[in-house]
């Protein structure tokens, strides 16, 4: 239902030492989370889904699917991905979350 593109953000592919980890690893999220744009982009996301879930309900939806894509499905969308996931968590919502370039 909705897509955010997450490539504008630094790419910890290209720290070697970063590279073979995931969104998922405390180091590739720390990197992800230094970026500048970083705190907006995920603002920005849970501001704009926040205050559609309740209209969606009302809409008789079951579910909403939100998409985060990346260059290669395993560092910034990732870790996004668990961001968003967390907050609507936490403001009571179900979520199912599943990354299809991460074994």
């Amino acid at each position: 239902d909705m897509v955010f593109d997450a490539r504008f953000l630094r790419n910890p592919h290209y720290v070697p030492e970063l590279r073979d980890f995931t969104g998922r690893d405390a180091a590739v999220g720390e990197y992800i989370a230094a970026d500048p744009g970083f705190a907006g982009f995920l603002g920005g996301i849970t501001s704009l889904v926040e205050p559609l879930l309740p209209r969606f309900v009302e809409e008789g939806k079951h579910y909403l699917t939100i998409a985060i894509g990346c260059t290669g499905g395993r560092h910034r969308s990732v870790y996004t991905a668990e961001r968003l996931a967390a907050h609507l968590r936490e403001a009571g919502h179900a979520v199912e979350l599943r990354h299809r370039e991460v074994g």
